[in-house]
């Protein structure tokens, strides 16, 4: 990390003592450093269910920094030359060397590097209390290049298991992966999570690795599930038009930690509201599953992240699963599926 970054550090925790706490996450130390109370309880809330002994030596280091808006962030010089790899609407993610650079704007920059394993973000005051915010679109992303770079992998997906079966369900936003999940969960399944899961090389295959978050619901989810709307987090966040469930309302007992992947789901809303599967051949599935992957964000881990996907989709049966109204149906085409295989 450039000395000078070192430097900001230590000087902004040189009369203070920051707010720190250690995550192990599926064997992968995190420990998170932050200067306000706010970022270090939203990064409590995300990553609570893998809290850490506070002696830990970590893999990964983060520390969190809040600045003014519209002061100086992370040094402009260490964005100048750096090759974008990523520009999404609200997120622009470039490369120097081992060192990343994110910008947010309207919430922040991080520098990071990917082979010590350091972050260092400088989030805007403004959206410390915007807990999504600050754990989705500023911390997760590069938090996620230095868990791949450890070979653990995240995919954007649903993940459920029942009988010893696991099946991952790839998936865009608003493709039904909550709906389905709580249907599911209502119908016997364990869960593992139900936006983003972790996948890892175990053995000759693939294990998925939950990350319980909140459960994000439209208002039409809620409507099929009414007892939801009593567990609702209605804090306003600018980046997240859904609302947020907290697991324990979804049967938090039915969560299971790890599984090995053995299905390979991808869901659709059915348009004439009849559920029912079809095979997907592996060139498609892979194609598909690549999307949801992250693949394309950071070529330093590209090789590896492919490799797994194409032995994932090569040794389990692949199905799309239009998906109806009928929680029953829903859950019985995944059994018959899960019975055929």
């Amino acid at each position: 990390m450039p000395g000078k970054l070192s430097q900001r550090i230590g000087q902004r925790f040189s009369d203070a003592r920051p707010n720190a706490a250690t995550y192990d996450v599926h064997g992968v130390v995190t420990k998170v450093y932050a200067d306000d109370h706010l970022l270090a309880l939203a990064v409590q809330d995300f990553l609570r269910p893998f809290r850490g002994q506070p002696d830990a030596a970590p893999d990964i280091e983060f520390y969190l920094l809040t600045k003014d808006s519209g002061s100086a962030g992370a040094p402009s010089d260490y964005f100048a030359g750096a090759e974008l790899l990523y520009d999404w609407q609200v997120l622009r993610y470039s490369r120097e060397g081992q060192l990343r650079y994110q910008e947010v704007p309207g919430a922040g920059s991080i520098v990071a590097d990917l082979d010590q394993g350091i972050a260092v973000a400088f989030v805007e005051s403004e959206i410390a209390a915007c807990t999504w915010s600050v754990t989705h679109v500023v911390f997760f992303p590069i938090w996620a290049q230095l868990l791949k770079t450890r070979g653990i992998f995240p995919v954007h997906a649903a993940g459920l298991e029942r009988g010893g079966k696991g099946i991952l369900f790839p998936g865009k936003s608003g493709c039904g992966k909550s709906t389905l999940s709580l249907h599911l969960l209502h119908n016997g399944f364990r869960l593992l999570g139900d936006d983003t899961v972790f996948v890892r090389q175990a053995g000759g295959g693939a294990e998925m690795l939950f990350f319980p978050e909140e459960v994000d619901v439209c208002p039409e989810t809620i409507d099929l599930f009414p007892t939801l709307a009593l567990a609702r987090n209605l804090a306003d966040d600018r980046w997240q038009p859904k609302q947020r469930v907290n697991l324990n309302a979804v049967k938090s007992s039915k969560v299971v930690e790890a599984s090995p992947v053995d299905l390979l789901v991808f869901p659709v809303i059915a348009a004439d509201g009849v559920t029912r599967c079809e095979r997907v051949n592996q060139t498609e599935a892979l194609a598909e599953l690549i999307l949801y992957a992250f693949l394309f964000m950071d070529p330093q881990t590209s090789k590896e992240n492919f490799a797994l996907l194409a032995g994932l989709v090569q040794s389990v049966a692949c199905f799309r699963l239009h998906m109806g109204l009928d929680g029953a149906a829903l859950a019985g085409t995944i059994d018959e599926i899960i019975a055929a295989t």
